[in-house]
């Protein structure tokens, strides 16, 4: 009897033991697939937030009401996958450019890069590009700056997507500097902009965004972003047609047409 019920104390162990592996191997994964995209710094922040996650829950009616702020612009990863021909062909007739992932800090390229580049530029399609930066000191950030420029030459613009604090030695304002200098060298006349959401941005970049040609805003809760910028991601949740899938969706900012970008 006794021996009975040990092993039945056993199982249940395992199971549970088994359950909660794979649990957490499903919450890695999940936390895994978001990683290094734009907009991961900005949604770890609003889920620390209540009172953000709750104006959240009205972001179908904020997003009606941005209609009226510019061109919309979509922005992609490797999660969307390689865009097809016709994709491509779809997206041409509807907007003036796209923005794609690159990077993931220096060293992890993104899975679609090569591909999407590639057949946007066959289509002769503009599209800007942006790294998710983990850079840890000036001499870090410089070299991000280079991996990105030297993987997609033919990009209209430049973007450093930082939302999560990596400096490890000096500060961020000097990191972020760092990599504006060393992009603006190579890329010259090409628009070379700063991406994050206000709350990061005033804490970690408050001298060094405005150096840059212009900052991006991540802002899904509010009709406008406060601060100046020249790019409002106002949703993680557009519908493309194009794409058949939701996505990122921008607008641009007041006074600001595609042009600007690409010219």
């Amino acid at each position: 009897m006794v021996s009975t019920i040990k092993k039945s104390l056993i199982s249940m162990s395992v199971i549970f033991a088994s359950t909660l592996t794979i649990q957490a191997t499903n919450a890695s994964q999940i936390d895994a697939s978001e990683k290094g995209t734009m907009g991961y710094g900005y949604h770890k922040y609003v889920s620390n937030h209540p009172d953000i996650n709750a104006k959240k829950q009205n972001s179908k009616q904020l997003q009606s009401e941005a209609g009226n702020s510019g061109d919309r612009v979509l922005d992609i990863s490797e999660w969307q996958g390689d865009l097809s021909e016709q994709q491509v062909k779809s997206l041409k007739d509807n907007y003036d450019f796209i923005i794609i992932r690159a990077q993931y800090g220096s060293e992890k390229i993104d899975a679609s890069l090569s591909h999407n580049s590639a057949i946007l530029d066959k289509y002769n399609m503009d599209f800007g590009v942006y790294s998710y930066s983990m850079y840890e000191n000036p001499d870090d950030a410089r070299y991000e700056a280079q991996t990105l420029y030297n993987r997609a030459p033919k990009a209209k613009f430049y973007i450093n997507d930082f939302e999560q604090n990596s400096v490890t030695s000096g500060t961020t304002d000097q990191s972020t500097n760092a990599w504006y200098d060393e992009m603006k060298s190579l890329a010259g006349n090409k628009k070379v902009l700063f991406y994050s959401y206000e709350n990061f941005m005033k804490q970690h970049a408050t001298q060094s965004a405005n150096n840059y040609d212009g900052v991006w805003i991540a802002n899904y809760n509010e009709a406008q972003p406060t601060s100046s910028h020249v790019l409002w991601q106002y949703t993680d949740s557009y519908n493309s047609q194009e794409l058949n899938q939701n996505v990122d969706a921008n607008y641009t900012g007041p006074n600001v047409n595609s042009e600007w970008f690409t010219s």
